[in-house]
């Protein structure tokens, strides 16, 4: 062996003997060879030198003795302390110099790992700095996923939000190395995607090596780089929002722990902030819709169905729920499932116009009038029914949220909003709702207000009516063409009549036609029998009766119209009664603009009532004058032959 194998032991012994015994031999050679060994000074030299050479050779031990312990001590300090394979020394002194040189490399790697922390915390904070100023989710989105890559020296990766509420799908929110085959916007399917483990788990999801990994042992797609890859569930407040998916195509390196726990602070930090962007915006529409219902309650108090408070309505609405279209579809009373445009407003062309009638049975629109409720419908698909083609395919509508309004407890239309982007109304329910129960109560007050309004019209009417029949007495036909004038404008009906009952037939006292080429003159001359046509069934019965729709009713006698030319759609008809005797009947013929109601039949009662107490004041009233007048003709014959005080005492009972 080599004595570059042997301790420092070893050649300090060798080292001594170079530099002590051979010199020392070769002086007592020529010492005995010139016989210098008789001075008597030699042997104490000798003694001291040896003694001296003794104490530097102890000292030299202890120090190549202390070199090796210090060389022991490196060595099974770094064998402990630091990680790695070290190579094993020949002695003491290379065992030195390969703990410095394996130190040297730990401090270098070391060295290299506080870089790249680093660099970690410089991207945290840079992200961190990023999320005070940005109220952009798509933004905050691509530049966590651009700096996640590079923390973990990936290429490839793409944001995906659930979309919700029902978080059937993946919403490409950001997408970085996939060129055209992922997409920003994008929707991928959440039962087919492998991504789905990481939300459903709630923990990183690590794949070495999709094709044999045995959870999914599939051929890996092209698009995606290596066979490696790492996906990062975005963890919100309440729940998963989302995941973070990325792999390589630069370098063949699988994934590990590490770099889901490098990325696990990035992606924490993005997600509270994305959670704080959605509180923020959250509250900003609270705040408009504040400001919605605030308009919604001035347009009630104002006249409610006024076009242009509506339309400042749906203006400020739209700055709380985006839309690109809203019509407002009103019922049909006399048609239920035909619905015709009270209003719409658009922010692009459209065509629609207002009180168009568009029959829905069978539609959507139909379906939701019929259960009073509310449906969203985020991705529009084409339809058959020709409302539906007409008023959202159309208009080239992608999305559409409809919601039943109500009045007088019925279903009485249809709030619709239409959006040209898809899901645009998948959040919205609550509002939608909201606005459709403002409008709904914008309607019935304005319904309550028509209601008020018409009571004291009629109220003003029934004066009216009260002092006309206070004259009575003196022209009761003048009365009775007044009053039916008035019962025209009152209930706004086409045509009506007064009977009065003579000798067991109707006869036509007073009559009205605003269809000036119908000849009233015809119905002078025409009698009805007691119980034939709606007058004649009120005479007989002395009960009021109210018909909507005379191709129902079997009381209908069209013999009137076959004469007059006039044709009758509905019928309201309501008996003269006094002392329990039926007097007549007015009937009044086609409301306008509506159809009659109770409210109608109990008006015309009253009016009947009036005309009935005047009827019998005047009959009264006549036969007080014949009465008179017959008192004055005795009188005058008595007065020719009986004396005055007789008479007087006959008439008057004088006694």
């Amino acid at each position: 062996m080599s004595i570059e194998s042997k301790g420092l032991s070893y050649r300090l012994t060798i080292i001594f003997s170079l530099f002590f015994l051979v010199p020392l031999l070769g002086f007592f050679f020529f010492a005995i060879k010139y016989d210098i060994l008789a001075d008597e000074y030699i042997p104490v030299y000798f003694i001291s030198l040896l003694i001296f050479s003794l104490f530097g050779y102890s000292m030299v031990r202890k120090t190549f003795d202390a070199i090796a312990e210090v060389s022991k001590n490196v060595s099974e300090s770094s064998a402990h302390q630091l990680s790695g394979t070290r190579q094993d020394a020949a002695n003491e002194l290379e065992g030195i110099v390969v703990s410095f040189q394996f130190l040297e490399r730990e401090l270098r790697s070391s060295f290299g790992q506080l870089r790249e922390k680093a660099s970690q915390i410089s991207t945290l904070k840079e992200l961190s700095d990023l999320c005070y100023v940005t109220f952009d989710t798509e933004d905050l989105f691509f530049i966590t996923l651009e700096r996640a890559l590079r923390l973990v020296s990936a290429d490839i990766g793409t944001v995906l939000i659930l979309e919700r509420p029902r978080r059937e799908n993946f919403i490409v929110q950001a997408s970085i190395g996939h060129g055209d085959k992922v997409k920003k916007g994008d929707r991928i399917d959440f039962g087919a995607s492998i991504a789905k483990f990481a939300v459903i788990n709630k923990s990183p999801l690590i794949v070495t090596d999709i094709e044999t990994d045995n959870r999914f042992s599939r051929v890996n797609r092209e698009h995606y780089g290596t066979k490696s890859f790492l996906c990062m569930p975005l963890k919100g407040i309440n729940t998963v929002i989302g995941v973070l998916t990325m792999s390589r195509r630069s370098e063949d390196k699988p994934f590990t722990q590490e770099d889901a726990d490098i990325l696990t602070p990035l992606l924490s930090n993005a997600a509270f902030t994305y959670d704080n962007l959605a509180l923020v915006k959250a509250d900003a529409e609270k705040n408009q819709l504040v400001k919605v219902m605030d308009m919604g309650f001035k347009m009630i108090e104002a006249k409610a169905m006024d076009l242009d408070m509506i339309h400042a309505f749906f203006s400020q609405l739209r700055s709380a729920v985006p839309f690109d279209l809203v019509i407002i579809m009103m019922a049909r009373k006399d048609h239920p499932s035909t619905l015709y445009v009270f209003d719409y407003l658009a922010s692009m062309s459209v065509d629609l116009r207002r009180n168009v009638d568009y029959p829905c049975q069978g539609s959507i629109l139909d379906k939701v009038m019929q259960q009073g409720s509310t449906l969203i419908i985020n991705h529009l698909k084409q339809s058959d029914h020709p409302v539906e083609q007409e008023l959202f395919h159309k208009q080239q509508l992608q999305s559409v949220g409809l919601s039943a309004l109500h009045c007088e407890g019925e279903n009485s239309g249809v709030l619709v909003l239409g959006s040209l982007q898809e899901g645009a109304f998948s959040e919205r329910q609550e509002q939608l709702e909201m606005v459709a129960s403002l409008l709904s109560m914008a309607q019935e007050r304005d319904r309550l207000s028509g209601m008020v309004d018409k009571r004291d019209q009629e109220m003003d009417f029934m004066k009216q009516i009260g002092s006309i029949l206070a004259a009575s007495t003196f022209d009761i036909d003048e009365v009775i063409k007044h009053t039916l004038q008035m019962i025209q404008t009152v209930i706004n009906v086409e045509a009506g009549s007064l009977l009065l009952l003579e000798d067991d037939e109707l006869v036509f006292k007073e009559s009205f036609n605003s269809n000036k080429n119908v000849n009233l003159d015809e119905l002078k001359n025409l009698k009805l029998k007691l119980g034939r046509g709606t007058a004649g069934y009120v005479a007989t019965r002395g009960e009021p009766i109210l018909i909507r729709d005379v191709r129902t009713s079997q009381y209908f006698y069209p013999l009137m119209d076959e004469k007059t030319g006039f044709t009758t759609k509905s019928v309201l008809c309501v008996p003269l009664i006094s002392k329990g005797r039926v007097l007549g009947v007015i009937e009044v013929l086609n409301k306008l603009k509506d159809e009659f109601n109770e409210g109608d039949l109990q008006l015309l009662q009253s009016i009947g009532t009036s005309v009935s107490i005047a009827l019998e004041n005047a009959r009264l009233y006549q036969k007080t004058l014949a009465m008179a007048e017959q008192e004055r003709c005795i009188r005058g014959v008595f007065q020719k032959f009986v004396p005055k005080e007789v008479v007087d005492r006959i008439v008057h009972n004088v006694t």
